[in-house]
């Protein structure tokens, strides 16, 4: 059964199903597959992504999802460090 997820339901459900997904199994994988190809948006988002890839225990997805996943949440904190350094650099006033 396919699922038209958003980022909030796969969140939600990947988090409460994570203990134990076997009775849910399709669902589960059908909810970290969405997560893990989400553009995270927020910090909240890419802890989530960390979240799925750090349960995972280091294992290696065969379709390269968890790498492209930690690609993107590495972009994402970059684009982060780079505004939060912009608003912290002071403008200089023109005379």
């Amino acid at each position: 059964m396919a699922h038209a997820w958003t980022y909030d339901t796969a969140a939600s459900f990947w988090t409460r199903s994570r203990q134990n997904p076997e009775g849910v199994w399709d669902a589960w994988v059908s909810a970290e597959v969405y997560l893990l190809d989400h553009r995270p948006r927020t910090p909240a988002e890419a802890a989530q992504i960390l979240a799925v890839l750090i349960d995972q225990g280091g294992d290696r997805r065969s379709d390269g999802r968890d790498v492209e996943a930690l690609a993107r949440v590495r972009r994402y904190l970059s684009q982060l460090a780079r505004h939060e350094t912009d608003q912290a650099t002071p403008t200089r006033a023109v005379a």
